[in-house]
């Protein structure tokens, strides 16, 4: 579906990046693989009061790709600098004459989810508006102008129901708020030129960090079975992104905001395990909201 694409997914070392990066490649795309940590001792936690525990790397992901038959190159790149993420793009277009997909899954993580305004701190700030949204602009900003010489390209960037509605932490509400809204900042300058911005709300994400919280329950991310109830694996995300990629009319969709159901069941792909969700309650209100707010923006 994707031979011959060249793709960049940030926050490939693990969780939902990995597993954009998986399919993709999995799709037929050549995969950029970007993250901090390049090896699995570089990304060690502290949870629930275990012993501090590997999530992953980029060199996992980068033999878990090569492992199947994909094309891989793992980059590391601090996101969080400017002249890394110029460099990165600037690499990518002189060795492969091209950038056809940019996956924007990287994503920092707070202490805790919970909590209110006064409660915040410095570093819910940086992990989420710095690495969640700020990068994800510096790397629409320099890819951009790859996407307008070849008159195509996607740029998909993975957000959350919480832009919408209230729950986590206020900095993550306003986080999924800017990943939304510039969105479709972007989407507007870029669709003249043939280059399509979207962006994605995966429901709950059997992540390595997901899975953590439910073998080692911890106050600050709780995660229970009945959540995972409605859970999908990282991989459901990259199939969403691949689909978009392959539509011929993706430049229709350009600006616009999809829970992955809603994508699952228009381009009609399953999940690893051969299942498609149902489109439940919650996903057909969400689906509802947002068409009215798109029918406001691309309003004559």
């Amino acid at each position: 579906m994707l031979k011959g694409k060249i793709a960049i997914v940030t926050g490939a070392s693990r969780g939902i990046g990995a597993g954009v990066a998986r399919e993709l490649a999995a799709s037929g795309a050549t995969v950029i693989l970007v993250a901090r940590a390049e090896a699995d001792s570089d990304s060690q936690v502290q949870w629930g009061g275990i012993e501090p525990t590997r999530l992953g790397g980029l060199s996992e992901t980068l033999a878990s790709i090569e492992a199947n038959g994909g094309l891989a190159e793992a980059c590391p790149a601090d996101l969080l600098d400017n002249g890394q993420i110029e460099r990165l793009v600037s690499q990518v277009a002189e060795k492969y004459g091209r950038i056809d997909i940019l996956a924007n899954c990287a994503m920092g993580f707070p202490k805790s989810y919970k909590g209110a305004v006064w409660t915040s701190t410095t570093e819910d700030w940086q992990a989420q508006m710095d690495v969640g949204v700020r990068s994800k602009y510096m790397m629409a900003r320099y890819v951009s102008p790859v996407m307008i010489e070849q008159k195509n390209g996607l740029i998909a960037s993975i957000s959350a129901g919480a832009s919408k509605d209230e729950y986590y932490n206020p900095v993550f509400r306003m986080a999924m708020s800017c990943v939304d809204r510039m969105t479709s900042a972007i989407a507007y300058d870029l669709k003249p030129h043939g280059v399509s911005s979207i962006s994605i709300w995966p429901r709950w994400v059997r992540t390595e960090r997901v899975m953590l919280a439910v073998e080692h329950p911890d106050p600050l991310f709780e995660v229970t079975a009945e959540d995972l109830k409605f859970s999908d694996t990282p991989e459901f995300s990259g199939r969403a992104i691949a689909h978009l990629a392959a539509d011929p009319d993706l430049i229709e969709r350009s600006g616009k905001t999809y829970p992955i159901l809603q994508l699952a069941h228009e381009y009609g792909f399953s999940d690893l395990d051969g299942t498609q969700p149902p489109l439940d309650d919650h996903t057909r209100k969400w689906m509802a909201k947002l068409n009215k707010i798109h029918e406001i923006l691309y309003a004559d």
